[in-house]
């Protein structure tokens, strides 16, 4: 996830005020079963923000990114197979 953050100690911030941590881009990965599925999303004001080929650019790379994670979390998965608490530690 690509996020801002403050150079100061997080404070509680007044009403109306800009918050300490913007979440801008984020990448998911979900298991379901034997089903591995990865996703990305991005903050709706940046979408809007972006020209079109910036954001098809942008597109093309999240959805390699989304792809390695996603391969990195099956590949660490396939490993935790034999872990005797089946939980993985991906």
């Amino acid at each position: 996830m690509a996020e801002r953050v403050p150079e100061t100690p997080q404070q509680p911030s007044a009403p109306g005020s800009v918050p300490d941590t913007i979440q801008l881009i984020n990448v998911l990965v979900v298991r379901e079963g034997e089903t591995v599925s990865s996703k990305w999303g991005i903050h709706p004001q940046l979408k809007k923000d972006l020209a079109p080929a910036e954001w098809q650019e942008l597109s093309e790379h999240m959805n390699r990114v989304a792809a390695i994670v996603g391969a990195k979390f099956v590949e660490q998965l396939s490993k935790d197979e034999g872990n005797t608490s089946g939980l993985g530690t991906a």
